[in-house]
Formats: C-alpha cells, structure tokens, sequence
C-alpha cells in the first residue's frame, strides 16, 4: 500500500498554540477529517491510511504535543485533559471552513470523542479504531497504567529501550505480525531510545495517567449525535472486543461496529486497506460524495 511521503518529511506548515507548536500537513482535497494519533506514535502512524482517503478528502494531521515532532513546554496543559484541550485549540486554528470528520484511535480517540461532544455542530462524523471504553477497562489497561505510576518506571523505560528486542516486544499485544511490531519498533520508538526530550515527551500524556480520566468520555458519548463508526480489532486485549460492543449503547446517535477479526490494537496498521475503505464507506455517506 502507498506511504504519504509528506507525513515522513518535515512539515511546511505548523500550528502555534503559544504553549507548544504542532508539525501540521494537509494532504488531498474534498471534505474535511482530522486524523488524530494515539500513544506513543505520531503523525506518521497514518502514513498508510492518508493516501487512500486523499483522493475523496482533505486529510489534515498533527503531531499532539510530546508527539514526533511537536515542540512542547512546560505550560502545555498535561494528562488527558490537558491534551483533549490542546487538540480542541489545534482545531480552532487549522484550515476548516466548515463541518469536519474524526479519524482517530487509542488515545487520540478519547479526545477526538471530547472534543466532538463540545462542537455538535461542526463535527459530521466519527471514524473510530480501538480506543478506550469508559467505565469499562481490561486488566492489562489497569495493570499497566499502575506500573507506570510507580516510583522509578520512568528509568525502566528508558533503559529498556535501548534494547532492539525490548523495542520490538513493546508491540506484541498491539500487533499481531513480527515484521510490522520490527518496523513500529524502528519508525516510533528508536528515537525515544535516542532522544531524552522525546522520551519526556511520551509523558505529557503517561505522567500520572489512570483509566478513569477517560471516563469523561462516557459523558461525550450522550452528546454525539454524529454517526460513529468503530473499526475494531477483535484480538485487542487492551480494549476488548466485548466491551466496544457494550459502549455502542452509550452513543446518542447511531454507531457501526466493524469487528475485525487477527487485529489487535493497532487495527489501522495491521490492516490498513481495509481501515481506509471503512473510513471511505463511512464518511461517503456522512458527507453524501462518492
């Protein structure tokens, strides 16, 4: 499948939200999405997904704060509100005219779903891979999340990922084939491992995180009247399938589950053909072009 060569150069164009600035590409025409990453990748992580839906819409993608690229401070807010609030202010300052659809995953979703709740009338639409399920989370979520608020994880980390096999063993319980985690492990995590201020970045979003600051999303939910797509990998044990299933119920307007059987986590680069024709069959619809 085609790479968007432009998601692996430098940006011309950047966002400045005074306390940080985000790398910002616009790539193809049509109707509006903002693609919107999750933890702890970038922009780039679209890489595959951009060109097919640049030839129907304007894909418009951002480094959040900590992210890739993105320059950071310590006034940007933190934590999952701090960043749902800097994805609301990136929003207010890209290039849409008018109505705009999510294109999100993992984190990135949960403040794709906050901000959409906030912005009824401008949001057309959502297109959702495995994100968090409020109120509902796995074990290994918890589990995780306690360990990385432990006294010292941080220096774990760091040290650990100077090793090529701990990099690459980082993504097996978010994806399935061995080549995919070796390339995932090179593109987002060799530069962790490289560079202290990227590393810090990571924490602009982990540094203290529990499940339940996404639990705001719950209230999001019975807010968005917009049409929902979720675009599930069935083998996920972060985000179980079980629980995407329970959480349809919670949307005000109407939700497609698409369940995607060998996808884990990372469902939208395990099968990327497929994540884009779903994303392209969901906002065809939204926005009536075909």
């Amino acid at each position: 499948m085609a790479l968007a060569a432009e998601l692996m150069e430098e940006p011309s164009r950047w966002l400045d939200l005074g306390h940080a600035r985000l790398p910002y590409w616009v790539i193809g025409e049509g109707p509006d999405l903002v693609l919107v990453h999750g933890w702890p990748v970038d922009g780039r992580t679209w890489r595959r997904i951009v060109p097919a839906l640049a030839a129907r819409f304007r894909c418009h993608v951002i480094d959040l704060p900590g992210a890739g690229r993105s320059v950071w401070s310590e006034q940007t807010p933190r934590g999952c509100a701090g960043l749902t609030e800097c994805l609301g202010q990136a929003v207010a300052k890209m290039d849409l005219p008018g109505r705009f659809g999510f294109v999100a995953f993992d984190s990135g979703g949960g403040f794709a779903r906050k901000v959409a709740a906030e912005l009824p009338e401008r949001v057309a639409g959502l297109a959702l891979g495995n994100t968090e399920t409020p109120k509902d989370y796995s074990r290994l979520l918890l589990a995780a999340l306690r360990q990385g608020r432990r006294l010292g994880a941080q220096t774990m980390m760091r040290l650990g990922l100077q090793f090529v096999w701990v990099r690459a063993r980082a993504w097996e319980t978010s994806v399935n084939d061995p080549a995919l985690r070796e390339e995932l492990a090179e593109l987002f995590l060799r530069p962790l491992a490289r560079d202290g201020r990227r590393f810090q970045g990571m924490f602009v979003l982990a540094e203290g995180l529990k499940a339940e600051d996404f639990d705001g999303c719950f209230e999001a939910h019975g807010r968005i009247t917009a049409p929902v797509r979720l675009i599930w990998g069935a083998d996920d044990p972060w985000f179980p399938l079980d629980a995407a299933r329970r959480m349809t119920g919670q949307f005000a307007g109407p939700v497609t589950l698409v369940e995607v059987p060998g996808a884990k986590l990372f469902v939208h680069e395990e099968f990327p053909e497929l994540f884009a024709a779903e994303v392209l069959r969901h906002f065809e619809g939204v926005f009536g072009v075909g």
